[in-house]
């Protein structure tokens, strides 16, 4: 009898072991994927790589159809770039106030300087993001400081961690993984084949990367941004729109690239997809493109935080109280 319960023990314990390792990760649905709450694109998800790294492997293994291991892939290149920025992913939440996001927000900017000072001849469209952050950067904090606007905040927040989630994603597949590990985001659903296309010369690609960013990753978050009631999204963004600075030296600020009734305000809303990226691919872009491999490398060094501190309102406050005065200033100071 004792043998026997002996044999039985074993029986059920080797059962409870199968199971608590066979966890069930295929066909997860993408519950975080504009990366609006705290965490990756599933709570079920673990955050550490090698768990990740297990589940994959045993997927690809089996001959599991990509598309139903959407998330894990995801979630893993996510967590991947995440290491490599120095973030912790479980504990990144847009909800919470710009100023506890502070350094979440400088590290992942200072990623994008990292990966372009270490691959400039490839990794050019990480300089141009980290170019135009800084003014992003100080519109996330300085609308985090009135309550009103706190929401408004919180969605750039959610921006910044989306695009990090689609592009940063991209980037660390590609260099931990090449253009197999690019392609195997496509045959999962995560990025089309235009993306994919573009990474076989990603130094090409500034204006197809940022064209994804703009229209695909986050053109509906600035939509609800821009429909908002109370207060009026119309206004706060038409707000941002006229006090946006020009990051990019050679490049037009909204009011100077289209100017409304020939005067010191912008004729459009830079939270209007089509309007934003006419104003961005048409002027925005080839003005980085035309930068010599030198400018940008002397921007992209300086301290991330030294330039978020020259487009905080306090610091710009004669451009922004004194729009006709012709103050607008553009390029880096």
């Amino acid at each position: 009898m004792r043998v026997l319960m002996v044999v039985a023990a074993l029986v059920l314990g080797s059962m409870g072991a199968t199971k608590a390792d066979a966890v069930d990760y295929l066909d997860l649905p993408l519950v975080n994927s504009a990366g609006e709450e705290r965490g990756g694109v599933h709570p079920d998800l673990p955050y550490d790589r090698a768990s990740l790294e297990q589940a994959l492997t045993a997927y690809r293994a089996q001959g599991v159809a990509p598309a139903r291991f959407k998330a894990l892939l995801w979630q893993y290149w996510i967590v991947r770039a995440a290491e490599d920025a120095g973030v912790r992913l479980a504990d990144w939440d847009p909800q919470r106030g710009a100023e506890h996001n502070r350094p979440v927000i400088f590290a992942v900017y200072d990623f994008y300087a990292k990966l372009y000072l270490e691959h400039p001849g490839t990794l050019r469209w990480m300089g141009f993001a980290n170019i135009g952050a800084p003014a992003f950067a100080a519109g996330m904090l300085d609308l985090g400081t009135v309550p009103e606007l706190r929401w408004f905040s919180s969605m750039l927040m959610s921006m910044q961690k989306h695009i990090f989630m689609d592009l940063g994603a991209m980037h660390a597949a590609y260099l931990h993984g090449g253009i197999a590990a690019v392609q195997e985001m496509r045959d999962a659903g995560i990025i089309d084949a235009e993306t994919t296309a573009a990474w076989a010369e990603p130094a090409r690609a500034v204006l197809e990367f940022s064209s994804r960013e703009q229209n695909l990753v986050i053109a509906e978050q600035f939509d609800r941004m821009r429909s908002r009631l109370l207060p009026p999204g119309e206004v706060i963004t038409y707000a941002i729109t006229v006090a946006g600075p020009m990051p990019v030296p050679g490049g037009r600020t909204p009011a100077q690239y289209r100017p409304l009734f020939g005067g010191p305000l912008p004729a459009f809303n830079y939270a209007d997809r089509e309007a934003r990226w006419d104003f961005l691919s048409n002027d925005t872009v080839p003005a980085y493109e035309r930068l010599s491999a030198e400018a940008v490398h002397e921007i992209v060094r300086r301290p991330f935080a030294d330039r978020v501190a020259e487009y905080r309102a306090r610091a710009r406050l004669l451009d922004l109280v004194l729009p006709f005065g012709g103050g607008a200033r553009t390029g880096v100071r």
